[in-house]
């Protein structure tokens, strides 16, 4: 069976077509956890029997796997065999291959869950080892990734998990928390409990509550720095690198996301004045979900001059390079080139 979407998964099991083999890996951990315990919970009941249901997540036996996938279901219509986060890239050839040749002696009422809930796989890089696990599940069985969701989708999922509290928060803000703790689902959906239980039932939750309480990444920080800076609001600027120095901030972590941003700022300037569109200068830089990142940087400096934008590219280049190439106190660096960074937002177009 070709590789299936979450979507298709989840109608299968709801279905009750089931397959004798499934992988289910991916970035997002927490949709993982939850399709597989899904798809068990429907094959075994939400208290599977002993006699039923086999878990292996740290002692990879091979006999003792081989011996599980041939156990006859006891009054019961499935016998699950659950392996979870098997490194086959840490383990030999041979062996990955032995657990190919048991998968192929399944008995008929027995299923096989290989899931990665922890363990770090990346779809891109499969590495030779599990290729070889995820080619032979994906001929013999069913192959499901649970990927990072889309940035609309994600909104759309923060407005849901609230909706379901009869809490309110608009797509906006949704975006907003999204943007102050990165987009795994795990830390969105703990930051999300702690403002609906801090707004309480039939409550709305607000960009207001959201400042207040959310624990903000580092990056989040340092690219809200960059907002002041262009906006010109030196105060606050500062305020924020005195947080971020507070905090122990990499020096090289703060002007890398400054770096970072002002590229975003100036690939999207002159993308406007080259009539080109936003779509295609976000592919040719493999921007990928960022692309959203180029339409706010038009907004953000669209008073701000094309020379103004090239001086401050070529201020925070020649900062990186004193940075890593010579003792200096990194503080003041940093500082000096905030300085000198509003000082450049202070040149309008005309």
């Amino acid at each position: 069976m070709p590789e299936i979407s979450r979507k298709e998964l989840k109608q299968n099991i709801n279905k009750k077509i089931f397959d004798k083999l499934y992988l289910i890996f991916g970035e997002e951990k927490m949709f993982v956890r939850a399709d597989t315990e899904y798809l068990i919970e429907k094959l075994s009941g939400k208290n599977p029997s002993e006699f039923n249901f086999h878990s292996f997540s740290k002692d990879y036996n091979l006999d003792d796997i081989a011996v599980a996938v041939q156990v006859v279901p006891f009054m019961s219509e499935y016998n699950v065999v659950k392996i979870s986060d098997y490194d086959a890239n840490s383990e030999s050839k041979s062996d990955v291959e032995r657990l190919t040749e048991i998968l192929g002696n399944v008995l008929d009422g027995t299923v096989v869950v290989l899931t990665y809930p922890t363990l770090e796989q990346d779809s891109k890089k499969l590495g030779a080892n599990f290729k070889l696990l995820y080619n032979y599940v994906k001929k013999h069985g069913t192959v499901c990734q649970a990927n990072r969701e889309t940035d609309i989708s994600l909104a759309r999922q923060i407005v849901k998990w609230a909706d379901k509290r009869s809490i309110k928060i608009e797509q906006a803000d949704a975006y907003k928390l999204q943007e102050y703790v990165g987009d795994d689902l795990h830390t969105i959906k703990n930051e999300l409990d702690k403002l609906c239980n801090y707004v309480g039932d039939g409550g709305y939750i607000t960009g207001d509550e959201i400042e207040l309480l959310v624990t903000k990444r580092l990056e989040a920080n340092i690219f809200k720095l960059t907002d002041e800076i262009v906006a010109q609001n030196s105060s606050k600027a500062f305020e924020i690198l005195d947080t971020l120095f507070y905090q122990k901030a990499d020096a090289n972590e703060i002007i890398n996301v400054i770096s970072m941003a002002y590229m975003d700022f100036y690939r999207a300037r002159i993308a406007v004045e080259c009539g080109e569109q936003l779509s295609t200068v976000a592919k040719d830089f493999g921007y990928g979900r960022r692309e959203f990142a180029l339409r706010n940087a038009v907004k953000k400096t669209s008073k701000i001059s094309t020379e103004a934008l090239r001086d401050s590219v070529d201020d925070i280049v020649s900062a990186t390079a004193k940075l890593r190439s010579t003792a200096v106190n990194e503080r003041i660096l940093i500082e000096t080139l905030v300085s000198k960074l509003i000082m450049h937002a202070g040149k309008r177009q005309l």
